[in-house]
């Protein structure tokens, strides 16, 4: 179960549709994970890539070779400002604690999308050989937004990284690819990666490609033993069920024991309501 949560929480960034905006999760807080809505990547360059300031390039790339070998971040207790932003629990906490203290989360918004050919080059290599596993996830979402297909075999090796963070980061980067030729590689993380919550996002991934075993997946995690793979699935299952789903979940709420799992539950029936009486 520990390891289930680390592999998890270390995923950087995910939850994502395949589309702009992202949404991620990096909270290291697993309370607050199934309650709040997850932060959103903007990768602003994707519409105005030729208006942005080389200073601003530089300033980025310079940040991203800084970070390449840097231990992961994590919250400095020493710093007064972090510690109070831990402390906060509102969804605009939240997302400014997590903002604040993963600066992968601001490379891989400043860098999504680039077309420049040294920040590009830059990325790749950050996501080939970077040391931070956080900087490596950051550089494979940053390319993926390019749309290139080029760096598909990267991110296909990447799904056999041993790092979940890094693992988790290659199956965004096809989601956000988007070519229907990665549903193989989608669908091989859903059934085989060894972090269920790879799983757990990579058979969303497949439902939302239009592929039904992605939801027939995310059923079967509504009985797992551990709490954490039932929240996960409740969550999708809202975002993307129907009526049936929603007799499903009914039946879960009611003999659930995990306070987590239950209030995700307990979401997503509220987002599948509108939809309870589809056949």
């Amino acid at each position: 179960m520990k390891n289930l949560l680390i592999a998890a929480l270390l995923a950087s960034p995910l939850l994502a549709h395949a589309a702009d905006p992202v949404p991620v999760n990096l909270s290291a807080d697993a309370g607050l994970l199934f309650s709040l809505e997850p932060l959103t990547i903007t990768a602003p360059r994707v519409r105005q890539e030729d208006m942005i300031d080389p200073r601003i390039n530089a300033h980025l790339l310079r940040l991203l070779q800084q970070r390449m070998d840097a231990r992961p971040d994590a919250l400095a207790s020493s710093d007064a400002s972090l510690f109070n932003l831990s402390r906060l629990s509102t969804l605009t906490g939240y997302s400014l604690k997590t903002r604040y203290t993963e600066l992968g989360f601001l490379l891989t918004e400043g860098l999504a999308g680039t077309k420049d050919y040294q920040l590009q080059r830059e990325l790749e290599n950050a996501a080939r050989l970077a040391k931070n596993v956080q900087t490596r996830a950051a550089g494979l979402v940053a390319l993926a937004y390019s749309k290139n297909m080029q760096y598909l075999t990267l991110f296909q090796g990447a799904l056999n990284d041993p790092s979940a963070t890094v693992r988790f980061a290659a199956l965004e980067s096809l989601l956000i690819l988007g070519d229907r030729s990665v549903q193989f590689q989608i669908g091989g993380a859903a059934r085989n990666d060894q972090a269920l919550a790879v799983q757990i996002y990579g058979a969303a991934g497949l439902w939302r490609m239009g592929d039904g075993f992605g939801k027939e997946i995310l059923l079967r995690f509504l009985d797992h033993q551990d709490w954490f793979p039932r929240a996960m699935a409740a969550y999708y299952i809202g975002e993307m069920g129907g009526g049936y789903e929603y007799r499903r979940l009914i039946q879960y709420l009611g003999r659930e024991t995990d306070p987590s799992a239950r209030a995700e539950i307990a979401a997503a029936l509220m987002k599948l309501h509108p939809k309870k009486d589809e056949p």
